[in-house]
């Protein structure tokens, strides 16, 4: 699960971002099967997903965003969704606490804030996020949201990375990706 971790924040600096600005955007619907999970992107600044499907069955969705008012050519926006098969009798707290345990090995990680679809920010249930932030390879500091959600015998984990440069210039963009997460069975 480590190396897949790894390669999860890896491919989630792979990208060259360039500037756009998000105001008055329209919104593109994407679905995740595997996992019945419904969110919106801005269509015109956020990638296709780039698929990685590793030998255990799992698989990595990962979406990037140009980024206006970037000095650093590997500086980037991504959400990247990790899908792993678990036991159905996994709880969600033992699922978050395991995938936690790579995030509090990084540089300067911290945890700033936990929450849960009660706070408002999102709605799906039985998932619980993190408000964190992390230094890259680069000591750029970046802000990060983590959700862990499990959807019978599917887990994922859902990352929302910004610079910290950027942040406060996309969070409404941000808070509008969380509260469009959704799960729909078809």
């Amino acid at each position: 699960m480590k190396k897949l971790i790894i390669v999860l924040l890896m491919l989630t600096h792979s990208f060259l971002l360039k500037g756009q600005d998000s105001s008055s955007v329209l919104y593109r619907t994407e679905f995740l099967e595997d996992i019945n999970l419904k969110f919106e992107l801005p269509s015109e600044f956020w990638t296709k997903a780039k698929l990685v499907k590793t030998k255990n069955g799992s698989k990595i969705y990962t979406y990037t965003r140009e980024l206006s008012g970037q000095k650093k050519k590997n500086s980037q926006a991504s959400f990247s969704v990790f899908v792993e098969h678990v036991k159905p009798s996994t709880s969600i707290k033992d699922y978050s606490l395991k995938s936690l345990r790579f995030f509090e090995q990084q540089k300067e990680f911290k945890l700033k804030k936990a929450f849960t679809d009660s706070d408002g920010r999102f709605s799906i249930p039985y998932t619980v996020g993190y408000d964190a932030e992390y230094a890259d390879e680069h000591g750029t500091m970046h802000h990060l949201y983590i959700l862990h959600t499990i959807e019978f015998n599917h887990a994922a984990q859902l990352l929302i990375d910004f610079p910290f440069s950027s942040q406060e210039l996309y969070e409404d963009e941000q808070a509008q990706i969380l509260k469009s997460l959704r799960y729909e069975r078809n």
